[in-house]
């Protein structure tokens, strides 16, 4: 249904939840044409990509999205997007505002404050050139 600014969709397929887009007008995919998925990164990411895993299925476009064989693949995400934020200028206390679903009562002591400037130099690390060590075979544990 067009309306002002873009363009709602309910997507129906058998066995498949409802799915409710919008579509704003300078935003929209062309027909036919490919398209990608902006998930905002903050404390509900989580849903996001668990709603984008059902677009995907209602539309039967490609393979299922797959859980990536990595167990620190949701620090990682984490660690980049605290370094895009930082990158962008904004300040240590107003990224943990967007990004901690509680804040702590002391701040400024605080193991949420310590943990975020670690990812900050993790991020600034893998960014300069640590992210090589991704593509790296792993080697199997030696016991």
């Amino acid at each position: 249904m067009k309306a002002p600014g873009g363009t709602h969709l309910l997507i129906r397929r058998h066995d498949s939840p409802e799915i409710a887009l919008w579509l704003p007008e300078r935003l929209a995919p062309r027909p036919g044409e490919p398209f990608g998925l902006y998930l905002h990164p903050d404390v509900h990411v989580a849903d996001r990509l668990r709603a984008a895993a059902a677009l995907r299925r209602a539309l039967a476009i490609g393979s299922p999205l797959r859980h990536v064989a990595c167990h620190d693949a949701h620090r990682q995400a984490a660690m980049l997007c605290v370094h895009d934020l930082t990158a962008e200028g904004q300040p240590l206390r107003d990224i943990a505002e967007r990004l901690l679903a509680t804040w702590p009562d002391d701040w400024r002591s605080s193991s949420e404050r310590s943990d975020l400037r670690r990812l900050v130099e993790a991020g600034a690390a893998m960014v300069a050139g640590a992210y090589r060590t991704l593509l790296m075979p792993r080697r199997p544990a030696v016991r």
